[in-house]
């Protein structure tokens, strides 16, 4: 029994993982084909002149191409921020033992760390395909030579945010927020044992991947963006 409810949990997340990467992207490739041979396509909307350089977060702004955005994706959901979101989520479950049907011991963290590696997975997974769909940049610039105040804020406004792909000026998006809710929602439906299992369970526990994910914001912003008081603003 517990063979076959693995095996169509599996089943279910790659489904759903398939259909937010390839289902996203395929609209938002053919919303992009213009009307007639003159019509700009939305990714070719106005940019800066190429004597003007726009600056965000006090460095030079590039609108993405769709190789940025897709590296991105790779990069934030399979190499070191995703592993380290990963393992921060796993080790939380683990001290505090929840959920309580898989034990503290090493197979217990196992279950953990799979099921945080199937969230980031979606997380990603739904950000990139909405990301692609609605023409957003979602990459994280870290705020060089910025206050402290403005460090913290930007990590924050990143989880709330996109940036508009012409000239990189914020605008509201829910895209972080539903992909931020859509892994867990959805592993905790398919596997999770116990009264951890359902929806509102996965509702509760999207408070930590918004953590980890402004936590590693602000690990790029203090620790690895080195030089972040050599232009200080000034207030």
């Amino acid at each position: 029994m517990s063979s076959r409810r693995s095996c169509f949990s599996i089943g279910l997340l790659v489904c759903g993982l398939n259909a937010c990467l390839v289902v996203p992207v395929m609209l938002a490739q053919a919303t992009a084909l213009p009307e007639a041979p003159q019509a700009p396509t939305l990714r070719a909307r106005k940019v800066a002149p190429p004597n003007q350089v726009v600056m965000v977060n006090h460095r030079p702004y590039m609108p993405p191409t769709q190789s940025d955005l897709r590296r991105d994706y790779l990069r934030d959901t399979y190499g070191p921020w995703g592993i380290a979101s990963t393992t921060i989520r796993a080790s939380y479950g683990q001290a505090r033992g929840k959920p309580e049907g898989w034990g503290q011991d090493l197979p217990g963290f196992g279950q953990r760390f799979g099921s945080a590696a199937a969230v980031t997975a979606i997380d990603g997974s739904v950000r990139y395909g909405m990301e692609e769909l609605f023409h957003e940049d979602l990459r994280y610039i870290p705020c060089h030579g910025c206050s402290l105040k403005h460090k913290i804020e930007n990590a924050l406004l990143a989880e709330i945010t996109a940036r508009h792909q012409s000239d990189g000026h914020r605008v509201f998006s829910l895209t972080p927020t539903v992909a931020d809710f859509s892994g867990p929602i959805i592993v905790h439906e398919a596997w999770y044992p116990g009264s951890s299992q359902g929806p509102l369970s996965g509702v509760v526990s999207a408070r930590v991947v918004f953590a980890t994910r402004v936590g590693v914001h602000l690990f790029r912003e203090f620790v690895l963006e080195r030089r972040h008081k050599d232009e200080p603003e000034g207030f």
